[in-house]
């Protein structure tokens, strides 16, 4: 049975000779506003007993939330620091390769050089040779015809 303020001021007690009331209506009104007060007595502890155990709650998640929050930040760190030596490894990278395609550039152009040195010496010595064959008297030309 829960009482309200309005109920109890509603109570109508029945009088007994003019002036008093009666003692079992009394005790039985009593009795009723004991056992809600009992009732409300218990359901405040319930209550109070529920909050201190979402008062914990709260604070587990805050320090969960603080935990979560230095991890994440750990997590962004290293991943900067990953990415950082990365891109530095890809840029020693890069320059090797740079490098490389600068010194087989050079060596490509050094040996066209050589290349177009050789044969030009090779077409002036076969030039030299042609002209040498056409100044040159045959053989056939020297030796008396027999008969």
């Amino acid at each position: 049975m829960s009482l309200s303020r309005a109920k109890i001021e509603g109570y109508m007690l029945p009088v007994k000779k003019s002036k008093y009331y009666e003692k079992s209506a009394v005790d039985a009104m009593l009795a009723d506003i004991a056992a809600d007060a009992d009732d409300t007595l218990n359901e405040l502890s319930e209550k109070k007993d529920r909050i201190r155990e979402l008062e914990k709650r709260e604070e587990s998640i805050a320090q969960a939330l603080v935990i979560v929050k230095q991890l994440s930040e750990q997590i962004v760190s290293k991943a900067k620091a990953e990415a950082e030596k990365i891109i530095m490894e890809s840029t020693a990278k890069q320059m090797e390769i740079e490098q490389e395609v600068a010194r087989l550039e050079s060596l490509r152009l050094s040996y066209r050089s050589e290349l177009e040195t050789d044969i030009k010496n090779m077409m002036n010595k076969f030039l030299l040779e042609v002209r040498n064959t056409e100044h040159k008297p045959d053989d056939s030309d020297s030796k008396p015809e027999s008969v």
